[in-house]
């Protein structure tokens, strides 16, 4: 019996990792688009072919392990009242920018600028064509409302450029105005805590004064994306 539908949008990537690993388990199915059109087109045709219980919505460059699958299925059957479950994520590289990044995800674990992974297929709803890029976080907020964590990470090897990072961004911020004007008093639209709220809550402004080389940097990288936001 198939338990675990891993649902991967994709656009001509090797994603011969996350085969590997749905290969080995008798109760996961992998149902990979790759259509040529927009993520969030991909994810609910993904959705809608899934014969699992739970959905598992990945990127085609981030790769769970094993472990990890069965930890979200054991958290989902021990607490029934669960809709999903924040995945702690672990960008590898050994270059600087991947580096930041990975330094810059940790700090938003289960807080509103995180997404859902892992969920219940009865309680996900389709994510909306008409954004990019914060089509994520409108998704986790129209998913009801208790959610955990896991303990195990899902690794992530998108080692993109600088360059590349900050045309993504822009791209993205097309669609900001359309998730304001749904989700007007959304938190993960104030520029307070996306700059220090998040860094600063239930003491983790304390890793920022463990790597203040780090820390100057990624508030370098915050100020990037603002000019970008502004700009647009």
């Amino acid at each position: 019996m198939i338990r675990v539908s891993i649902v991967v949008p994709n656009h001509g990537r090797d994603i011969s990792k996350i085969r590997n690993i749905a290969d080995g388990m008798e109760q996961v199915e992998l149902i990979e688009v790759d259509l040529g059109k927009e993520r969030s087109e991909q994810r609910n045709i993904g959705m809608e072919k899934a014969s699992g219980e739970f959905l598992f919505i990945l990127d085609s460059d981030q790769v769970p392990t094993r472990t990890l699958i069965y930890e979200c299925m054991k958290i989902m059957d021990d607490n029934p009242a669960c809709s999903g479950i924040y995945i702690p994520e672990t960008i590898r590289g050994e270059d600087w920018f991947t580096k930041l990044r990975d330094f810059e995800r940790q700090f938003y674990t289960s807080t509103c600028i995180d997404v859902v992974r892992f969920v219940r297929k009865k309680v996900a709803p389709k994510f909306d064509l008409t954004m990019s890029g914060p089509e994520d976080a409108d998704w986790d907020m129209r998913i009801p409302p208790i959610k955990l964590t896991s303990t195990e990470p899902l690794y992530h090897d998108d080692q993109i450029r600088l360059g590349d990072y900050l045309k993504k961004k822009a791209y993205y911020t097309k669609s900001m105005r359309r998730f304001s004007e749904l989700h007007p008093g959304a938190k993960v639209l104030k520029f307070w805590y996306r700059a220090f709220g998040v860094f600063m809550e239930h003491g983790k402004w304390k890793k920022l004064l463990r790597h203040p080389i780090m820390t100057a940097k990624l508030y370098g990288l915050i100020l990037l994306r603002a000019a970008i936001y502004i700009k647009r």
